[in-house]
């Protein structure tokens, strides 16, 4: 019986009565087969990736797959000749306002971070006969057909401003750059030549930037000395005397005494020293005597008194 009725039937219809996007000889089993994908669950897969990889683009698969009662997460790897499956991309997907054959954002992670696919979603009443949870599969399970990935050629995607510890968010679109104060931004285009954008700091005004505290504030700063003043260019005097002198020095100042310098020297001290030194001799020698000419009194006395003051009367 011919099907003369049946003709131009929708894409994503079409594929939501066979496996697509996963490859012909793809089963859609999870690693414990106890989950099997349903053929009307996913119908368009469209996920762009840049030449630059150097992908075989054969060799991509759903990696992953939650299956909640609030939504859906899919997990989108890439399983290269050698080593271990790589993620490619991700997606969370929300049950809430879903419609049929809505498509989704993924958006890629790693080496695919500039990634950005689409996934589109039919019937759910397949895929809640499945039973629910997070489930894992193999690169030959759910391998997707070679159409999926698409090449892309390598540019720039986004610019990301980083200050210091400070890293902003990507900007995308067209992008403006615009000169700051004392600041200048020179195009330069020559043809067959690329493109050139040159930053020149110039002078002008407000070239030093001011001093702004996280609270609003000026900052703390030395405004008086002893309640002293400076001028109104910020100046403030030191002077001298005939005994003290103001000297410069490499940032700084010197004040020096030209009233009070010393007498002697070097050789003055170390003259002096070495008196000092035979002096502590002498003093420790005197002492020693001292101690001896003591100790030489206490035995004459002991003699001279014992000998007077005896009780034995003197012989006639």
């Amino acid at each position: 019986m011919p099907f003369d009725s049946l003709w131009n039937i929708e894409w994503l219809n079409h594929n939501s009565q066979r496996a697509y996007p996963l490859g012909d000889a793809s089963t859609g089993n999870d690693t414990t087969s106890s989950f099997k994908l349903p053929e009307d669950f996913i119908v368009g897969l469209y996920l762009p990736v840049h030449a630059g990889l150097d992908i075989d683009p054969s060799r991509l698969f759903l990696k992953g797959l939650g299956v909640f009662a609030t939504g859906f997460g899919f997990t989108i790897g890439y399983q290269p000749a050698v080593g271990a499956a790589v993620d490619v991309a991700t997606a969370l997907v929300n049950r809430d306002g879903h419609e049929l054959n809505r498509d989704y954002s993924l958006g890629g992670v790693g080496d695919f971070n500039d990634t950005e696919g689409r996934i589109a979603l039919g019937k759910f009443e397949s895929i809640d006969e499945q039973p629910s949870g997070f489930f894992t599969f193999d690169f030959e399970e759910t391998r997707f057909d070679v159409d999926v990935a698409r090449p892309q050629i390598r540019g720039v995607q986004s610019i990301t401003v980083v200050n210091g510890s400070e890293v902003s968010q990507r900007l995308y679109g067209d992008i403006v750059l615009v000169a700051g104060l004392n600041f200048r931004l020179t195009p330069i285009v020559v043809f067959g030549e690329d493109p050139q954008i040159v930053f020149d700091a110039i002078q002008g005004e407000g070239l030093t930037e001011e001093c702004v505290c996280e609270d609003g504030s000026d900052g703390d700063c030395i405004r008086t000395i002893n309640g002293i003043a400076p001028t109104a260019a910020g100046d403030f005097t030191i002077l001298g005397d005939e005994c003290l002198e103001v000297q410069e020095i490499e940032n700084g100042i010197r004040l020096a005494d030209l009233c009070s310098q010393p007498c002697c020297g070097c050789i003055e001290l170390e003259r002096i020293t070495e008196d000092l030194e035979q002096f502590g001799n002498q003093a420790t020698t005197l002492a020693n005597f001292i101690n001896r000419l003591q100790a030489s009194v206490a035995n004459f006395e002991s003699v001279v008194l014992g000998s007077v003051l005896r009780d034995k009367g003197c012989g006639c």
